[in-house]
């Protein structure tokens, strides 16, 4: 776990650090903080992208008083691509080279411009094979985050990506939100894209994957344009929507087309699984209401979820309790 190191989540919307480390079952955290990530990071070649990016690396660092300069790095799931598959039981240089035959069916671009990683989720002795998670990235963007975490002055020592890591942290914390012998379904609220994970009794192990492309924004601009406001104030109404209260502004009315697509998209994963409860997390911190007008379109019950109770208390971690819910996957990536 991590002792010598601390983590950097670079995320679409906020770069969040936390060192941390598991101690009696909780994780205990000696620094946590985050910045607005730079608006173009991942989209923008630029040298002064990569620059500006690093100084609020610096910065946050800097706040946080975290003193480390080896860290583990995370990038959105948005921005790799994964797969789960089942695989013959063969050691790591063997499956990778296994892989790479048949990478074109669920990497959309050449091999050679992608860097590859595995991890083993659970091995099945009697048939002999185990059960993989294949993560995928550009090597633009793993060499641009890279430079961008050397030039603030650390020393990257491992990059994985948001659903590596929150995987990490469900499946040691996942009896604390299971009911019952249920499994757990999380949803990943990104701003361009929601991933849903599923992980399966009695181990909490990751089984099944699926991306859809809505997100955050496109709330946002359904807000923005339908109620006619600009940008800022289109944020602010939407953090501050409650669907139990009178509101100024008819916010569930906009945004019903967003959740009917969005509630089927979530009914088609669920087919054929025992879950009681869905967990959402991530962006759900700027749009908080969603997880009230998502839960009466599915007709379910579904929480934020909030890794408060799995973390050792302190003042900073009470003082930063109702947003802990963004910084799931960088509480996972201390789990390494």
């Amino acid at each position: 776990m991590a002792n010598n190191y601390f983590v950097i989540d670079i995320g679409e919307k906020f770069t969040k650090v936390v060192d941390g480390s598991l101690n009696n079952n909780l994780i205990e955290v000696n620094a946590i903080g985050k910045s607005e990530t730079l608006e173009l990071f991942y989209s923008s070649e630029t040298e002064k992208n990569i620059q500006d990016q690093a100084e609020i690396i610096k910065k946050l660092i800097i706040s946080a008083k975290i003193f480390t300069k080896n860290v583990n790095v995370i990038i959105p799931t948005n921005s790799t691509y994964s797969q789960i598959l089942t695989m013959p039981n063969l050691n790591e240089k063997e499956l990778i080279s296994a892989i790479k035959y048949q990478a074109d069916q669920f990497i959309p671009m050449p091999i050679e411009e992608t860097n590859i990683d595995i991890e083993i989720i659970e091995e099945y002795k009697k048939e002999n094979k185990l059960l993989i998670l294949i993560l995928a990235a550009p090597k633009k963007i793993v060499e641009k985050v890279q430079a961008t975490v050397e030039m603030a002055g650390l020393v990257p020592q491992f990059i994985e990506n948001e659903l590596s890591a929150s995987a990490r942290f469900i499946s040691l914390f996942g009896k604390n939100y299971a009911q019952d012998d249920s499994g757990i379904v999380t949803v990943n609220f990104g701003l361009n894209n929601a991933s849903l994970s599923y992980f399966s009794t009695p181990n909490y192990s990751l089984k099944e994957v699926y991306h859809f492309p809505i997100g955050y924004l496109l709330f946002l601009k359904e807000v923005r344009v339908n109620a006619n406001t600009e940008e800022k104030k289109s944020q602010e109404i939407i953090s501050q929507f409650d669907p139990k209260s009178d509101n100024s502004y008819p916010i569930e009315t906009i945004v019903t087309p967003l959740l009917k697509e969005m509630a089927q998209e979530i009914k088609r994963f669920l087919v054929n699984k025992k879950v009681t409860n869905l967990y959402l997390y991530n962006q759900i911190f700027l749009f908080p209401g969603l997880v009230n007008l998502l839960s009466q379109h599915l007709q379910m019950n579904l929480l934020p979820l909030n890794p408060y109770d799995c973390l050792k208390k302190n003042t900073l971690i009470d003082s930063l309790k109702n947003e802990l819910i963004i910084y799931l996957s960088t509480l996972g990536g201390n789990l390494r």
